[in-house]
């Protein structure tokens, strides 16, 4: 569905140039090109327009598009950045007016973020670092990531974190170079998986269980119908074979973050973001898989 890899475009043919069009040519080349992508925007600004469905709010939308027979739901979003319009994240809106309204239905939440283990020592605390200057985390992040897990608790819902190995930091952000985000990214959806999988296979085994658990990441990770070459980097078939097809992907999109996200502008959604208003927007993109447009942010 998205490609969210960095890909590099090699322009350096050999041999002659091209032989110029005439400028008036041009001139004609790209008023129909203009026209032709005008159209196109239009038609599927309808069509995203016809087959979307508008609710008051989150916690309505979560009502009505989470079957009852779902066993995990994994729910996605576009992580904030430093670098990106500072608005109310996907994060709060879940933790204020989606959580809520399902936390009965929940007996586990896992949060894609991990705690630093003191055995690790200090390279673990300076790759995290790295980590997060990397990706542009802001401050912020932290404190909703913990406010999150707090009011799981207080809904007695089980909050889990990622488990790192003291060898996987120096892995994925060496002390010398890069973060490595191939790396990264396969690391969090292996732990995604394993904890969801575990936690499907521990509460299968209690009589009067809640009925779903919930996974709250990278909206890469959750995907069911990802796009070839980042496929390995979603947890969603192993987790649907867990629970025997039983897995519902929740996309929870703040218009103001898409509109900077080239990787998702050729989505057939992407025509929902321009229209954000004060309701929520439901896109249904195939069997329990769903991209929610949050309001805009006042």
């Amino acid at each position: 569905m998205r490609l969210w890899t960095l890909v590099l475009l090699a322009g350096c043919a050999k041999g002659k140039d091209a032989p110029r069009r005439p400028p008036a040519h041009d001139a004609a080349a790209a008023a129909t090109t203009t026209t032709a992508a005008a159209a196109a925007a239009a038609a599927a600004a309808a069509a995203a327009a016809a087959t979307a469905t508008t609710y008051p709010d989150l916690g309505a939308a979560l009502t009505a598009i989470i079957p009852a027979d779902a066993r995990v739901v994994g729910f996605g979003e576009l992580h904030v950045r430093t670098d990106r319009a500072q608005v109310k994240s996907s994060l709060a809106h879940f933790t204020a007016e989606g959580l809520p309204t399902i936390a009965d239905h929940l007996s586990d939440l896992i949060i894609e973020t991990w705690i630093v283990d003191p055995k690790c020592g200090q390279q673990a605390k300076t790759a995290t670092a790295k980590v997060e200057a990397t990706v542009k985390r802001p401050q912020e992040t932290k404190s909703e990531i913990a406010q999150l897990a707090d009011a799981a608790r207080a809904a007695k819902i089980q909050p889990h974190a990622m488990t790192l190995k003291c060898e996987d930091y120096d892995k994925v952000a060496p002390q010398t170079g890069d973060v490595k985000p191939d790396l990264l990214l396969g690391l969090i959806t292996s732990e995604l998986g394993r904890i969801a999988e575990q936690a499907v296979l521990h509460r299968d085994r209690e009589p009067n269980k809640r009925p779903w658990i919930a996974l709250y990441g990278g909206m890469l990770h959750n995907d069911r119908f990802p796009a070839a070459g980042v496929e390995q980097w979603s947890y969603a078939p192993r987790v649907d074979k867990t629970t025997n097809n039983h897995f519902v992907e929740v996309d929870l999109i703040v218009p103001e973050l898409a509109e900077a996200e080239k990787a998702v502008q050729t989505e057939p959604w992407f025509a929902l973001v321009k229209t954000a208003g004060p309701q929520v927007q439901v896109f249904k993109r195939g069997e329990r898989s769903f991209v929610v447009i949050l309001p805009r942010t006042k």
